[in-house]
């Protein structure tokens, strides 16, 4: 489901970080530094985590 809200701190979606991703994000912090997903209460690392192992090749 891409339309997920994956960081619940600032509503940041699936699609959010999939794009950071296209646009050349490559790791947590590259994701952490576009979008800032991850950077108030860090929950979603592990999620974004994976996202990024799914996605990045």
């Amino acid at each position: 489901m891409e339309d997920r809200v994956v960081c619940t701190c600032l509503d940041i979606t699936y699609n959010t970080i999939k794009e950071a991703i296209e646009n050349g994000a490559k790791t947590l912090d590259d994701i952490k530094d576009e979008t800032e997903a991850g950077t108030i209460c860090g929950m979603c690392e592990d999620d974004i985590q994976e996202i990024l192992d799914e996605l990045v090749k």
